[in-house]
Formats: structure tokens, C-alpha cells, sequence
């Protein structure tokens, strides 16, 4: 079973081409903080009145234009995020409008809003992919999580009219301690219907939201994230995939590998960008936003080689690059900086989890094979 969808060699090339050249060739606008679900882990989920106290949404015509600005700059790829993108009160416009610039479009969902109508819509401006979140595999773990009694059967009714249109949906699960002990349910769920799932058991503290969370979330411990990370590894790949992958990926005996480069290891502000519900322009949606440039106010292309700069200049931890776990754990600079405060300390928090896995893997073997 695939936890990935598929990348089209012709992608891959374009973001080769795309980050050696510095053109922002894929970027996520974040639409709205406000969300009709309650997640504890959120990272960015306001109430109404709680965004309406910062400011404004920016309106259709700004996004349309930032997007305008963004396409004759470079972008291709478009994810369109929130907290719930279509509780944006003119999503439907932005949507389409982006849509008719000739943009390939994701969306990121929790499915709650999509019916049938909402279907019928989507279909004259269809999305590449809307990716859903799954959070449980009962309405009981969806009250319990994300305030929502009824989560889970509106996601399996998005799912179905999806599907039923021809829109590729993908999977996004979360683990949380909330959650966990339904993930053979989510993935067997997942299996039903055809589709990909992506498990993530390492959830970043919500700095955006709260700067004094540095190194914190309502999340599973680090032992405890790297048993799951196995686990859904075992669910997902199967039985001899998941032996050969965990012989392949553990850790070397030795740690004088080559050393990783220090600064960025992704394609944050090399290639792709995130513009926030008000208009900072960082290199990734984890980041701080205090000192990032402020799209809605300055030129793209102007705010874009402020945060290529930036970005360029990052350095992450000396220690990591010379880690013996470095090949499984790829700590990126989101992990960093929110796990530490800053780019130059160790994230303590991924460091126990990925140097736990190794074991908790030889655990999942025990206990499943």
C-alpha cells in the first residue's frame, strides 16, 4: 500500500530545475485560521472571533492577485490550506479564479463541509487532489479529538461523493494520544476505499499560535511516536516490505558518515513558499511569522528573494549532521525552530523519537511477525 502519492519523473525534474534556479514553483496559500473543528494539536486554528480580534481575511481580489503575481513568477503547484479552506466566505471565487490561471491545485480539508452540492461545484474547477484529514475511525474519537461528534461520518460521506465525481482524495492521518489506538482501523479504512494514506506521529509544537509552546503539543511521547511511526510503517507497507525497509533504514553502527548539509534540507525557500491567512511570506508554514515580509503590502517577487535570502542563510545544528541517526530522523528547520526556539540547538523531542525507532521497530517485528 502506497503512503505516498506517486511524483511524476516531469515533477521531480521541475523541482530539481526549480530550486537550483531559486523560482517558486510550488507555493500553499493559507486562506482563513478558522476552523469548524477543535483539534487539540492544531498549530494555527482560530474561532471567529478570535480571528476577527487580529484582523481581516484577506479578501478574493488579494488572493487573486497574489496569485496572479505568484504564477508569473513561477509557481505551478497551488495547495490551498487553512484552518478549513472552505469556511473562507469567498472560497468559491478564489478557487475558480486561481483554477482559470491554468494553476494545478490541492486542497487541504477535513471534509465536514463537502457534500453533495459542495461535489457538484468542485467538479468545473477541479482540484488535482483534495487531500482529507482522518482523525479516527468513530465519531466517538472524532468528539473526543476534535470536538465534532459527527467527524467521521461527514468524512465518510465526503469520501464517497468524492470518489463517486472522480476527484483523487488522499489521506492525511495524524497520531495523537487521542487517536493512536485506532490507527489499524484508519489504515484498514483507508485500504477499503482504494486510497493513500499519510500516518504522521511527529506533530510540531504550535509556535505560530503560541510562542511559549516551543517544544510542546498535546502529543504522543517520543518512544511512544517512534513505536507508532513502526507501526503504521508494518500496516501500511506490509509484512516483508516493512522488514526490508526497517533492515535498510536503521541507523549505521558507525557515525562517520559524510556529513549533511547545515542549512536547509527541503525545498522551503529554495523552490516553495507559504503565505499565511494575513500575508507573511515564509519558507514554511511552521515557521515564525514576526519578521517575515507581508505579501498583501510589497510586490511577490520582492518578498520571495527576501525569504530566499533568509533562508539561505539558516544553519541547523552541527550535531545533527554528524548523527548516527541523521538518515532516518532528516530533523528539517520547521523541526528545529520549534522544538528549540531557534536553528542551532538540537530538537530534543525528534532526536529521543528517531533514535528510539530503531528499537521500536524490533518491537512491531516481535509483536506482528
Amino acid at each position: 500500500m502506497n503512503t505516498q502519492p506517486v511524483m511524476p519523473p516531469i515533477t521531480e525534474y521541475l523541482y530539481r530545475k526549480a530550486s537550483a534556479a531559486g523560482v517558486p514553483l510550488s507555493g500553499t496559500f493559507e486562506l482563513t485560521p478558522v476552523c469548524n473543528m477543535d483539534c487539540k494539536m492544531c498549530y494555527v486554528r482560530l474561532s471567529h472571533r478570535e480571528q476577527a480580534a487580529l484582523g481581516p481575511l484577506a479578501t478574493a481580489r488579494q488572493w487573486l492577485e497574489l496569485g496572479r503575481q505568484a504564477r508569473d513568477g513561477g509557481m505551478l503547484y497551488l495547495l490551498l490550506t487553512g484552518g478549513e479552506p472552505f469556511l473562507h466566505p469567498q472560497f468559491r471565487q478564489i478557487l475558480e479564479g486561481l483554477h482559470q490561471m491554468g494553476l494545478l491545485i490541492t486542497l487541504n480539508s477535513n471534509g465536514t463541509l463537502i457534500d453533495e452540492e459542495t461535489v457538484a461545484w468542485l467538479q468545473n474547477c477541479p482540484p488535482v487532489r483534495v487531500n482529507l484529514s482522518l482523525y479516527g475511525a468513530s465519531d466517538e474519537t472524532y468528539a473526543r479529538l476534535c470536538g465534532n461528534p459527527k467527524g467521521f461520518t461527514q468524512v465518510c460521506r465526503a469520501i464517497g461523493l468524492l470518489q463517486k465525481a472522480g476527484i483523487t482524495v488522499k489521506l492525511n492521518c495524524t497520531l495523537t494520544p487521542h487517536n493512536a489506538r485506532e490507527l489499524p482501523q484508519m489504515v484498514a479504512f483507508a485500504k477499503a476505499h482504494g486510497l493513500v494514506i499519510q500516518v504522521a506521529t511527529y506533530l510540531f509544537p504550535p509556535m505560530r499560535k503560541n510562542p511559549d509552546l516551543i517544544g510542546q503539543n498535546d502529543r504522543l511521547s517520543p518512544e511512544e511516536a517512534a513505536y507508532y511511526m513502526a507501526y503504521a510503517d508494518y500496516l501500511t507497507l506490509g509484512k516483508e516490505a516493512f522488514a526490508a525497509k526497517t533492515e535498510n533504514n536503521l541507523p549505521p553502527s558507525q557515525s562517520d558518515c559524510p556529513e549533511l548539509e547545515e542549512g536547509i534540507r527541503c525545498r522551503a525557500g529554495k523552490c516553495s513558499f507559504w503565505v499565511t491567512w494575513q500575508g507573511h511570506l515564509t519558507p514554511c508554514g511552521m515557521f515564525p511569522v514576526e519578521t517575515a515580509p507581508n505579501v498583501f503590502e510589497i510586490p511577490f517577487l520582492t518578498a520571495w528573494e527576501a525569504v530566499k535570502a533568509a533562508a539561505a542563510a539558516i544553519r541547523l545544528p552541527s550535531q545533527c549532521a554528524s548523527c548516527s541517526a541523521k538518515d532516518i530522523c532528516r530533523a528539517c528547520a520547521a523541526m528545529v525552530i520549534t522544538e528549540s526556539g531557534n536553528f542551532r540547538e538540537v530538537p530534543q523531542y525528534r532526536c529521543q523519537m528517531m533514535h528510539a525507532y530503531p528499537s521500536q521497530c524490533n518491537r512491531v517485528k516481535e509483536e506482528m511477525l
